[in-house]
C-alpha cells in the first residue's frame, strides 16, 4: 500500500509560493537562446508509459503539468528506455550504459562496482548532489555510489517500501529551497504509477465516473499481477478492463499534480535560467496488450516506450524531435550540456544537437535485455531488440528480423518466443550477449533475505 503523506488540510508548508499553474514554463518572450546550465533537476517517472501523456498524443486530461511543460520544452517522440525494469534501467539513465555493461541486471542487485555518473561528475565539479525517491527498489542500498551525497527515502519512521508523490514533491521543495543559492543536481524519484493502482479517492472518482463494474476503486499488486492468467484475465469485461486503466490514469493524474508544483517552485525560485530539467520514465506499463500485464516479462510497445522532455535555461519554444532515442543517450548529452569531459566507449550519442533544431546521426544497433529474477530461473532468459531510426525490431539468432512498430500499440511479440539459452555464441551481437550474460551471473549470486522482503512488498518477486 503506497503511504499518501502530506494530502490533510493544513500539513506540512514549504517557505515558497507554488502555483499550480503554468508558471514560467509556458509564459515569456516567444523565443530566446537557451544557455548553458548550472543545475541539474533530473526527474524520473516511474512506470509512465509515453502514450498516456496528452502531449504524446493522450485525450484524457491526465498531464496538464507535463503538457505546459512540453510547450517550451524539447519532447523526443521515440524513446526506448534500455531494460523494463526500474533499477537497471535508472543505472542506465545516470551512467549511459546499457545493463549488459555496468552490471546491473535486476531489482533488488547491491551493486560490487560503481562506473561514473552524471552526479558523480557534477559533484566533482562543485554540484551539491542529491536524490529524493519513493521506493525501496531505488534507495541509498542501490544508487548512493552513483555520486549522490544524500538519498532521501522519507517513510517518515514507517516500515513501507514505497511512498506517494505527494512526500517526493514536499521534500524536493524544501530541498530547493535550502539550497536555491548553490550549484544543484537533484534526482527526483515519482512511483505513483507502478502497482498498485490506489489513487486518491479525488483523482479516483474524476478517471472512474461512470464505472458500475465490481471492482474497487483500489487494485493490488497481487490482483493485477494476478491477470497475467489467462483464467483471470477472461473473466474481465471490457468495462473492467478499461476500470484498470482508468485507475492507472487517475495515478499519472496525481503525480502529474504534484511534478507540476515542483516545476511551478522551480520558476518561483529564480531557478529556471540556470536549471536544466529532465523529465523521463524509466519504463512503460501493458494493460492487456497481447494479454499481458505489466512491465519487464515482454518487451511490447506500451513498455519500452517512455516520454522524454528536456528543457534548457533560457528555451522559450516548444521542439519535438522525431527520430528514434533511447535512455541510454541521456548521458553523452548531458555531459555535454554542462561542458564535461566526454567518457569513451560510451554507446549512446548526444542529443544536445537536436536540441538546436539540428539533425542527429541515425542510432546504431543496440540491445535491451529481458529477465527476471534469479530465484525463478523458469521465467529467466534474454531477448534480442533493436532499435534503429526505422522503428524498433526484434532479432533471433538466425538472423531473422521482425518490425514490431505498430501505431496502435499492439506491436510486440511475445519474450517467450525470443529466448537465448545456453550457447549464444552464434547470436547476433555476440559480445553484448556474453556480457549480459556474464553480468546475470554475477548478479544471481544471491539476494539478501532484506531485498527479497522489499521486492515482494512491491511485486517484483512472487
Amino acid at each position: 500500500m503506497k503511504m499518501r503523506l502530506g494530502l490533510r488540510p493544513g500539513g506540512r508548508r514549504v517557505l515558497v509560493a507554488v502555483a499550480v499553474a503554468a508558471v514560467g514554463w509556458a509564459c515569456g518572450p516567444p523565443a530566446s537562446t537557451p544557455t548553458a546550465p548550472s543545475n541539474l533537476l533530473l526527474i524520473t517517472l516511474d512506470t509512465l508509459r509515453a502514450d498516456h501523456v496528452g502531449c504524446y498524443g493522450y485525450q484524457r486530461p491526465t498531464t496538464p503539468a507535463i503538457d505546459r511543460f512540453a510547450a517550451t520544452a524539447t519532447r523526443f517522440e521515440d524513446v526506448t528506455c534500455s531494460m523494463p525494469t526500474t533499477l537497471p534501467s535508472h543505472w542506465t539513465i545516470f551512467t549511459g550504459l546499457p545493463p549488459a555493461l555496468h552490471g546491473v541486471t535486476r531489482n533488488g542487485q547491491v551493486p560490487e562496482s560503481y562506473p561514473p555518473s552524471i552526479f558523480e561528475l557534477l559533484g566533482r565539479a562543485g554540484a551539491r548532489t542529491a536524490a529524493i525517491v519513493s521506493a525501496g527498489v531505488v534507495d541509498a542500498r542501490y544508487v548512493q555510489g552513483l555520486g549522490f551525497s544524500e538519498v532521501i527515502f522519507d517513510r517518515s519512521g514507517a516500515k513501507v517500501f514505497q511512498v506517494s508523490g505527494q512526500v517526493v514533491t514536499d521534500n524536493a521543495l524544501a530541498w530547493l529551497q535550502r539550497h536555491r543559492d548553490e550549484r544543484f543536481a537533484l534526482w527526483l524519484h515519482y512511483y505513483d504509477p507502478h502497482e498498485p493502482y490506489e489513487p486518491p479517492g479525488e483523482m479516483a472518482a474524476r478517471f472512474t465516473a461512470g464505472y458500475r463494474g465490481d471492482l474497487p476503486q483500489a487494485l493490488s499488486t497481487d490482483w493485477l499481477v494476478g491477470l497475467n492468467d489467462p483464467a483471470a484475465e477472461a473473466a474481465l469485461s471490457a468495462e473492467d478492463r478499461q476500470h484498470v486503466v482508468d485507475l492507472y490514469d487517475a495515478e499519472v493524474a496525481f503525480l502529474d499534480d504534484r511534478l507540476g508544483r515542483v516545476l511551478a517552485a522551480v520558476s518561483e525560485l529564480g531557478l529556471e535560467g540556470s536549471t536544466l530539467v529532465v523529465i523521463v520514465a524509466d519504463h512503460g506499463q501493458a494493460h492487456g496488450e497481447r494479454s499481458f500485464w505489466g512491465h519487464g516479462e515482454r518487451l511490447l510497445e506500451p513498455v519500452i516506450k517512455v516520454p522524454l522532455l528536456v528543457h534548457l535555461p533560457g528555451q522559450r519554444e516548444g521542439r519535438v524531435v522525431a527520430a528514434a532515442v533511447e535512455t541510454l543517450d541521456l548521458m553523452p548529452s548531458l555531459l555535454e550540456w554542462f561542458a564535461l569531459e566526454p567518457i569513451g566507449g560510451l554507446p549512446g550519442r548526444s542529443l544536445a544537437g537536436a536540441v538546436r533544431g539540428e539533425a542527429i546521426a541515425p542510432a546504431e544497433r543496440r540491445l535491451v535485455a529481458r529477465r527476471s529474477f534469479p530465484e525463478e530461473p523458469e521465467r529467466a532468459g534474454l531477448v534480442i531488440h533493436r532499435v534503429s531510426d526505422k522503428g524498433t525490431f526484434y532479432r533471433e539468432p538466425d538472423g531473422e528480423t521482425f518490425h514490431i512498430g505498430h501505431a496502435d500499440g499492439e506491436g510486440g511479440l511475445d519474450g517467450e518466443d525470443f529466448f537465448v539459452a545456453g550457447d549464444v555464441g552464434s547470436a547476433w551481437l555476440p559480445s553484448e550477449v556474453e556480457h549480459y550474460l556474464a553480468a546475470e551471473r554475477a548478479a544471481a549470486a544471491g539476494t539478501s533475505p532484506e531485498d527479497l522482503e522489499m521486492l515482494r512488498a512491491l511485486g517484483y518477486v512472487r
